[in-house]
């Protein structure tokens, strides 16, 4: 999972429990103490391999009750789309108010469509008139400067190969909405249909072509595009409020806050994100993560190299791992091993516990992790645990306290004292639901935060039209992950 840690650049400080500025992290529970800090060493006795939180290379007998594997990597894809901090910096103390998130908080799909075709306009096929977003020519990859630079919104949606697929995915299915809009196959959001194109199947406009014909096609490929790229928002969000968050933290959860309202993510026309949900809440993730996938028929990849000096290999269809970079046709994801098709069960993730596989406390040098870090910064857990120190977390027993539950006992948490906010959300997973799905906290913060965002803003379905059901629905009016790619093309 991407964890981005870059220079000490600032923004501006921002008194403590005063609402941030859009764009920016701040506090879901800003009248709580922080954790005392306890530094690296009780972060190594969780984190290094052997420790509290190794939870060993095989998958067996930790397999998610509920969650097919595809999930994890769907969970990351809304993660890159609402934040990156491209700030902040581990051993030191931070204000999250002054951190500047350059992801607007929004679940708006920024990091699939850039800036729009004006701002971006190398991520658009020019041929569609820049309608439709490209990838490479054989369509298992996406389209790349001679560097091998993916030409995506954002590049950490290559850092790996199934988080590739299923961006790819995302590409395609778009491709499709237009294609099916431009043919009156399909409606807009409302149930309008698109006017015919007005230059027919002519690929241009003739030389004498008038200024008012100029602009009539120019409108007409502008509406296009912002139809398009509205199916495909809302049918993402949809997925999130009525697949995803029922999935990882109960339908009781998102119906509670339907029915009442946010009891403390509130923010009052200014979008933020919490580092309670950036920082903890919302890397409930990362045990998830299975040392190997099955990725089609043919191959089974593990998540890295287990000698993490193995260069990644210049020829794709050499691939030895789930790194990123150029993707192979006989290395294209088959999703059917990912989500549930037809009543067929796939390869399940790990469920949520308070443990990692191993893997993941030994990070090869990949973008985030340079081949010279020290060797503790090479746990994907030390990282976490030390930068919810730094940015003053709360502990996990004084949120539960908050929000009105009985705390974990030490004994459930097998350690004593105020805990990590991370491990305790991972904990009561594990505890309460046996790892199908998130407890009280962790539950609470991860659907307060999303359904809060798509809450404010003002372009989402649930702020333009509540009433609205997706429009690609089934004949019974169901739309998830599976549909969008049968639609995609992806999956027959």
């Amino acid at each position: 999972m991407s964890m981005r840690h870059g220079s000490t650049t600032r923004g501006l400080d921002v008194s403590r429990g005063v609402d941030p500025p859009a764009g920016r992290f701040g506090r879901m529970f800003p009248t709580l103490e922080a954790r005392p800090p306890t530094g690296l060493p009780m972060a190594e006795k969780f984190g290094l391999p052997q420790g509290l939180m190794d939870g060993g290379f095989t998958s067996h007998g930790q397999d998610s009750p509920t969650m097919d594997a595809g999930f994890t990597f769907f969970g990351q894809f809304i993660d890159h789309n609402l934040t990156f901090d491209a700030t902040s910096m581990l051993g030191r103390q931070v204000d999250p108010e002054a951190i500047h998130n350059f992801r607007v908080p929004m679940l708006d799909l920024d990091h699939l469509y850039g800036s729009g075709p004006f701002a971006n306009p190398h991520l658009y096929d020019k041929k569609s008139h820049n309608t439709k977003l490209i990838m490479s020519a054989d369509g298992v990859d996406f389209a790349r400067t001679p560097a091998d630079v993916a030409l995506i919104g954002d590049p950490r949606n290559d850092e790996n190969l199934l988080l590739n697929q299923l961006h790819l995915a995302f590409i395609k299915f778009h491709n499709q909405v237009v294609e099916e809009l431009k043919t009156q196959k399909i409606t807009d959001v409302f149930g309008d249909r698109l006017p015919p194109e007005p230059n027919g199947d002519a690929p241009e406009l003739p030389n004498n072509a008038s200024i008012e014909q100029l602009l009539n096609v120019r409108t007409y490929y502008d509406t296009l595009f912002a139809k398009a790229q509205q199916i495909v928002r809302w049918h993402y969000q949809w997925i999130i409020v009525h697949e995803y968050l029922p999935l990882v933290a109960g339908q009781d959860s998102v119906d509670r806050v339907n029915e009442h309202g946010p009891q403390f993510f509130t923010p009052n026309g200014h979008p933020f994100i919490p580092v309670e949900f950036a920082v903890a809440a919302f890397r409930f993730m990362h045990p998830t993560i299975r040392s190997e996938y099955v990725i089609n028929d043919q191959h089974t990849l593990p998540l890295f190299p287990l000698d993490f000096r193995e260069p990644i290999p210049d020829d794709p269809h050499q691939r030895t791992d789930l790194r990123g970079h150029a993707v192979a046709p006989e290395f294209a994801v088959d999703f059917t091993k990912f989500f549930s098709f037809n009543g067929q069960r796939p390869q399940r993730a790990r469920r949520i516990e308070a443990k990692l596989n191993t893997r993941l406390l030994d990070l090869p040098p990949i973008t985030d992790v340079p081949a010279e870090i020290a060797r503790q910064l090479r746990s994907l857990v030390v990282r976490n645990l030390l930068r919810s120190e730094t940015q003053e977390l709360p502990s996990g027993q004084d949120i539960a306290r908050k929000i009105g539950d009985i705390p974990l006992t030490d004994t459930e948490l097998g350690t004593t004292g105020p805990i990590y906010l991370w491990f305790y959300i991972l904990k009561e997973a594990e505890l309460r639901h046996n790892g199908g799905r998130l407890g009280p906290v962790g539950a609470l913060i991860v659907t307060e935060v999303l359904l809060g965002l798509l809450d404010a803003d003002p372009m989402s379905y649930r702020s333009v039209y509540p009433i609205w059901t997706p429009t690609l629905a089934d004949s019974e009016g169901n739309f998830g992950i599976a549909d969008l790619l049968r639609f995609a093309g992806v999956v027959k």
